[in-house]
């Protein structure tokens, strides 16, 4: 086949891809009463697909805030561990466990909530997280998810009462658009974002899908505001 062919194929292919992949942004009919009864607004911000997106979840409604083309260079960096030794002075040991990814301190700066993963020289990605007395440094709570999510940035809310976790699953699906992709030469991860939310003591109070289907698996960030825009 003569090489304009061939590229014509490609762009043509890509175009369905592209139609076919859009992502989506949700939340469970379930955990929409409950959401509603936090205080605040909670804010998510992704990029992936070639885009960025901005949400607010509201009195229980997801509200699309912005959304570019091109999107920035990176998101927000958090405070990240990316090696054992740059952990905080002080944090406990944690057997067959090291502190990796994202952490962050309650606006009371009584706890911490610091994601870890297994021990492997920082090496893998976090996919659990404990809370942490700050004072103590005693170890209150341990979350163990069976490696099936990816921790991507943890919130507090403004009264220290909850904090959020945004989570990420990554998959290779077998849908005709991901496997044209893969037939292309460039295959790729598809990312599917969830938020859950806890209690101070790390009672799971929610959990919802929020995001799917960003190419490339995206990233994704949240913060938790006082007061909801009116």
């Amino acid at each position: 086949m003569r090489m304009w062919k061939v590229m014509i194929l490609h762009m043509f292919l890509c175009s369905i891809i592209a139609g076919c992949t859009n992502p989506q942004f949700k939340l469970d009919k379930n955990a929409t009463s409950k959401l509603a009864e936090m205080p605040g607004q909670i804010e998510l911000k992704y990029v992936g697909s070639g885009k960025y997106w901005h949400y607010s979840i509201i009195g229980g409604e997801l509200l699309l805030q912005d959304i570019k083309d091109v999107p920035p260079a990176h998101l927000e960096m958090r405070p990240y561990i990316y090696f054992p030794k740059e952990a905080p002075n002080g944090l406990p040991m944690i057997e067959c466990f090291e502190y990796h990814g994202p952490y962050c301190l309650s606006p009371d700066n009584t706890l911490m909530v610091s994601s870890i993963s297994s021990e492997t020289r920082g090496a893998s990605n976090a996919k659990d997280f404990v809370i942490i007395q700050d004072e103590t440094k005693e170890i209150l709570f341990q979350r163990r998810s069976n490696n099936k999510y990816f921790v991507e940035d943890i919130a507090w809310a403004p009264d220290s009462s909850m904090f959020a976790v945004l989570d990420k699953s990554l998959r290779r699906s077998l849908s005709i658009p991901e496997i044209i992709w893969y037939i292309l030469g460039h295959p790729v991860d598809v990312g599917t974002f969830y938020i859950s939310i806890y209690d101070r003591n790390g009672n799971l109070l929610l959990n919802t899908e929020v995001a799917s289907r960003l190419l490339g698996g995206g990233s994704g960030r949240v913060s938790w505001q006082a007061k909801a825009d009116k």
